[in-house]
């Protein structure tokens, strides 16, 4: 059979509840597979309301796929309604990250440099028009890196978890979150293997795959997995942590705060002690 028709038998009705309908499907380089379950995943979810996410391991191809949609949507304002990338914090502008960049470069007064206050201007103009805020592979110009500097640009994403969400200042204009909130209603999500797992971990215990198609909301039910010989490969980097020297002194001081004279900053152990005093019962297991 055709890879296209295989692909189809993945979107049809399930036979009982808690039996989804899983296929594992090859095809060479060029044989159209990306069109292929792009047909059937947007039939589907037109039809049951309902958004199916596609992942792929590399950035790369999820451009290819992005760009394939075109067939299905040929204009660009219903295709960004039905179409949403999606990528980890990491890969986008944060504006309060940007706010300190400023502040700290205006701070200097006449001793900022040109140079400094030049790049400024241009990543300011650049934010106000972008698309979606991604500074790694979106539309940021890729001469941008040579001129600010790699880590420069790196600097701006949340790169270490520190996102305050809905208590930032710019939440409501986060390209982040409005990418969250197209997601919701878009028919088709194209993310990668790393964030969907990262979201089925999040995912109610209870699980939603269960649910009659009735029933569901626009919560993914239906995965279309492209590379997925690099799932373990993804899995372990999204599952694991790690830690520089720095990051970890900088922990260990968090959690028993200042081990020299020098300081008096307490860490977390001592100041729940001073929480749990008189509760016996929560004194022993700290």
């Amino acid at each position: 059979a055709d890879f296209a028709s295989v692909a189809t038998h993945a979107f049809a009705p399930r036979a009982h509840i808690g039996d989804p309908q899983v296929l594992l499907a090859e095809a060479g380089t060029g044989t159209g597979k990306t069109l292929g379950y792009l047909a059937p995943a947007s039939v589907w979810a037109e039809q049951n309301d309902g958004a199916v996410w596609i992942s792929t391991y590399t950035k790369h191809l999820q451009r290819q796929i992005e760009a394939e949609t075109t067939r299905l949507h040929a204009d660009d304002t219903v295709r960004r309604q039905h179409v949403v990338v999606r990528k980890g914090r990491e890969n986008y502008l944060c504006l309060l990250n940007m706010e300190d960049w400023v502040n700290t470069v205006l701070n200097r007064g006449r001793d900022a440099s040109p140079g400094a206050l030049i790049t400024l201007c241009l990543i300011a103009r650049w934010a106000t028009a972008s698309r979606d805020g991604d500074l790694m592979g979106g539309d940021l110009p890729g001469w941008f890196g040579d001129l600010m500097g790699a880590g420069q640009v790196a600097a701006l994403a949340d790169r270490r978890g520190e996102c305050i969400h809905g208590a930032c200042p710019h939440y409501q204009r986060c390209f982040v979150e409005h990418s969250i909130r197209r997601a919701r209603h878009a028919d088709l999500v194209i993310a990668n293997h790393a964030l969907v797992m990262a979201q089925a971990a999040w995912a109610s215990p209870a699980g939603i795959a269960d649910l009659p198609v009735e029933q569901e909301d626009n919560t993914p039910t239906r995965y279309v997995f492209d590379e997925g010989h690099h799932i373990a490969d993804a899995a372990d980097g999204a599952f694991a942590t790690e830690f520089s020297g720095l990051e970890a002194a900088e922990l260990r001081r968090w959690l028993l705060g200042a081990e020299g004279g020098r300081s008096r900053a307490r860490g977390l152990r001592r100041r729940l002690d001073d929480l749990v005093v008189g509760f016996k019962r929560l004194e022993e297991p700290l």
